[in-house]
């Protein structure tokens, strides 16, 4: 019996002994892991902001997530040019129309789920509505509002939710993309 309470105690003390050593060395890490992290943070951000640069956005008198002013283009030039190059990025126009807006429609991608979605219900839709308004005689005003859409084929349990403003840049390509489209023609 004693032999066993001796030998616990040696194994106690050759662990607390372990221990002791390398407490300092923790100690030590850690202590220049923080003097050396405040820097690094400061050092990323910065980085960070040098790589993305600043873009102002477009002087167009719209509110909607992303637009373009169009000129010397009928409704129906802008329209067809809206159809191509929403529809060369896999949208498909939806029945769903009111007057003046396009609605198109494109399933989204596993990470537009992860994101926007919840557990239990179907993939997750982007939806784009394109709006064409004439702000004044050859002056057409092109703008869109963009929606994440749960359960879109179903009209009475569908969500929509504005997706972050970190996605407009990608409409307002799109838009930019339907007023090149124009400029060839």
């Amino acid at each position: 019996m004693q032999e066993s309470f001796q030998y616990c105690h040696y194994k106690t003390a050759c662990y607390l002994q372990r221990y002791r050593l390398r407490w300092p060395q923790m100690t030590d890490f850690l202590t220049h892991f923080r003097r050396l992290t405040i820097p690094h943070v400061v050092w990323v951000l910065c980085m960070a902001l040098v790589l993305t640069g600043c873009k102002s956005t477009p002087k167009t008198p719209s509110n909607r997530l992303a637009s373009v002013v169009i000129t010397d283009r009928t409704p129906d030039e802008i329209e067809a040019a809206t159809r191509t190059v929403f529809e060369k990025h896999d949208y498909e126009l939806s029945p769903r129309r009111a007057a003046g807006v396009m609605v198109f429609e494109k399933q989204g991608t596993w990470m537009n789920g992860m994101v926007y979605g919840d557990w239990y219900s179907g993939g997750v839709w982007e939806r784009v509505r394109v709006y064409h308004i004439e702000m004044e005689p050859g002056s057409t005003l092109v703008d869109c509002d963009a929606y994440m859409v749960q359960e879109h084929d179903d009209p009475f349990f569908q969500s929509e939710r504005k997706p972050y403003t970190t996605r407009r840049r990608v409409y307002q390509k799109l838009l930019e993309e339907v007023a090149k489209e124009l400029e060839r023609k």
